[in-house]
């Protein structure tokens, strides 16, 4: 059984923002989470010989924080991710959470995800997960598919939360109807195994890992191969699982390789 590390994904808008988020609002305890959060970090961030983003200057800052202080969203929504970052100005995460209270109070859905992922890992903010849940909330009904993984996430491994693989389920399905690929990936993966309320059903599996599988998925498609293999839910056929793990090592699914080489044996 193939399974994926227990990790809260902390998907936000600006990618360096993430990169100072990640460490600390990947919510695991198994062997794989540090390994896993440091990939992901490193996606965030900026790659070496890379160039950097200039720091805005004294008077671009002094012009953000006027139109902040006026109410423009997306200058209280720059000023937070600049305080978050230190760009300019020393980082500072209470000033961080500030501005993005601001926006999302104003009914932004970034806003609400960032801020969210502040209450989550109590960035200059102190821990409260009914924060995080009901801003997380805000944002989803607005359509954020990020707000709705991190919600289906926070469900599917019980963090801050009772656990509950009916309420992932929930969250990861309206992701999925979005065409987000990970949401398709990951209630695949529930429909597959089962969780605590939920059944296995290889049928929906089927379908959820097909969908993200033509979105060029390698986990997917390294789900199908399995499944062929084992004939969950399909007629056996050797043919049809050495099609998917060929198919996943194309996509970067390095497990597939060794799935490959023991369906020839």
């Amino acid at each position: 059984m193939y399974k994926r590390p227990i990790v809260i994904l902390l998907i936000v808008e600006c990618a360096g923002w993430l990169g100072v988020c990640s460490h600390a609002l990947a919510l695991a305890a198994t062997p794989a989470f540090s390994q896993a959060t440091s990939q992901q970090s490193s996606q965030g961030a900026v790659q070496p010989g890379a160039k950097a983003p200039e720091a805005p200057t004294a008077a671009a800052i002094a012009s953000l924080k006027q139109k902040a202080l006026a109410g423009d969203i997306a200058a209280q929504n720059k000023l937070g991710e600049v305080y978050a970052l230190g760009q300019g100005v020393p980082r500072n995460l209470q000033e961080a959470a500030k501005w993005f209270r601001r926006a999302a109070e104003q009914g932004d859905a970034s806003a609400q995800l960032k801020l969210g992922v502040m209450y989550v890992g109590g960035f200059g903010v102190v821990p409260d997960m009914e924060e995080a849940l009901a801003w997380y909330k805000k944002a989803a009904a607005q359509g954020s598919v990020e707000a709705m993984l991190q919600l289906g996430s926070l469900y599917e491994h019980g963090v801050g939360v009772p656990k509950s693989g009916r309420e992932a389920l929930n969250w990861y399905l309206q992701a999925a109807e979005k065409g987000n690929v990970d949401a398709e990936v990951r209630a695949g993966y529930i429909f597959r195994y089962g969780r605590e309320n939920v059944q296995h059903d290889y049928e929906q599996a089927l379908k959820w890992f097909r969908k993200a599988a033509q979105q060029g998925s390698g986990e997917a498609e390294f789900n199908l191969g399995h499944m062929y293999e084992e004939g969950l839910g399909v007629a056996p056929s050797v043919d049809q699982a050495a099609d998917w793990y060929s198919k996943a090592i194309q996509d970067g699914f390095p497990s597939a390789r060794v799935a490959l080489r023991n369906l020839k044996r």
